[in-house]
């Protein structure tokens, strides 16, 4: 068993084995979910299926998502966080060998279900450990968190272009997460797991406090702002910015580049900011990058905004997440799911929404939405904290350690 100790025992923010695991793992879901993007206009190709049938594939993986949320409390009552995590990282492997065998639209959005599902545990999971790991640095642990996941889905596209390029096809780039998932069993599947929080255990109420509510509902402009760029920012570049397909492609890396980079940075900026002003903050980056964004008519400008919504936007999520675990610390598990749902849901809908209005008002108009979004997130998270300062109950501030 691993008996590494946690910074508060340590008096620092230390990577410990529990953590390198998760983000080990998480890279490999962030790996297998960002996939479908690049690999989406082959497979479109090798099954011979529409637009709106090859668009089912991120639909199934949401709808993973949001079912696991609604059931996994259960689950994990009855096997424990250990053996979900793994039982999840196992599914994301068996997903990903479905798409890579997958030769008709139910085989592969089978995959992408299962993906969705058990890859959504992996993260509640981990999410959940690094928060009792890591309590008074738990904005720095789970930005790190998704710093990981940023990394994983930057990769995919790197990846199936270089086997496409020596002939070898998209499919088998879908082994790294099946490879990362074995290396991870063979090395560090004796590392333990702190056991649920006492609001998570049998028995207990599964209620969340009001202002939880506040923060959950963040979620969904926040996750629509994100995927309503990623989804569709490359046709925006082409139709705006008269871009070819091609070179929009490559310029989308400018938004998920600059959410690593995003991410790493804010992962040293929050062991000094509190996660409100740090959420808040970086709201206003994203704001301003999507601003530039739609009103550019250069290309340069039009990409400097997609590269600065990017910076900003990548924090919103792990600022969020660490707010609304901040004020149900005795119902992380819980906590954590709850999330997915509304993560999983904005993902099936905005998007989609998106997309409709742009055939009615053209994709510039329809990228207005997206602002909006934005200012959406920061008034919920507004009355989120106001609401904690009237009931006397707040998350916990950010570490001033050095860390």
């Amino acid at each position: 068993m691993d008996h590494s100790l946690g910074d508060d025992e340590l008096g620092g923010f230390t990577r410990d084995s529990l953590t390198f695991l998760t983000y080990g793992m998480i890279v490999a879901f962030g790996f297998a979910v960002a996939a479908m993007g690049p690999a989406m206009p082959l497979l479109r190709q090798d099954l011979g299926i529409s637009r709106t049938i090859g668009g089912l594939h991120f639909t199934a993986i949401a709808s993973g998502s949001v079912l696991t949320g609604l059931t996994i409390r259960r689950v994990v009552e009855g096997w424990g966080r250990r053996r979900v995590f793994w039982s999840g990282g196992a599914g994301v492997a068996i997903g990903c060998l479905l798409l890579m065998a997958g030769w008709h639209p139910a085989i592969t959005l089978l995959g992408c279900f299962v993906i969705g599902g058990f890859g959504s545990a992996v993260l509640i999971m981990s999410q959940a450990a690094l928060s009792d790991r890591h309590p008074s640095h738990r904005p720095v642990a789970l930005t790190e968190a998704n710093t990981a996941m940023s990394i994983g889905t930057v990769a995919p596209a790197l990846l199936i272009g270089a086997f496409v390029a020596v002939g070898a096809g998209w499919r088998p780039a879908l082994i790294a997460p099946v490879c990362i998932w074995l290396a991870l069993v063979l090395s560090r599947r004796s590392v333990a797991f702190p056991p649920a929080s006492v609001g998570d255990r049998p028995g207990r109420s599964s209620v969340l406090p009001r202002t939880y509510w506040l923060f959950w509902a963040g979620f969904i402009p926040a996750v629509g702002a994100e995927w309503s760029i990623g989804a569709w920012g490359a046709d925006y570049l082409v139709d705006v910015a008269e871009t070819t397909e091609g070179s929009a492609s490559f310029l989308m890396s400018a938004f998920f580049g600059a959410m690593v980079i995003g991410r790493l940075a804010g992962s040293r900026i929050a062991r000094s900011l509190s996660p409100f002003s740090l959420l808040f903050g970086s709201t206003a980056v994203g704001l301003g990058g999507v601003i530039l964004f739609w009103a550019a008519d250069s290309l340069p400008l039009v990409v400097c905004g997609l590269f600065v919504s990017g910076l900003g936007i990548s924090m919103i999520f792990p600022m969020l997440l660490s707010l609304a675990i901040g004020i149900a610390p005795d119902q992380v598990d819980t906590a954590a799911a709850r999330v997915s749902i509304a993560a999983g849901g904005s993902v099936i809908v905005a998007p989609l929404t998106l997309g409709a209005l742009a055939d009615q008002v053209g994709i510039r108009g329809a990228f207005l939405i997206v602002p909006g979004l934005l200012v959406l997130v920061v008034l919920l998270a507004i009355l989120g904290r106001r609401m904690e300062a009237t009931l006397g109950a707040g998350p916990p501030q950010a570490s001033q350690s050095p860390g």
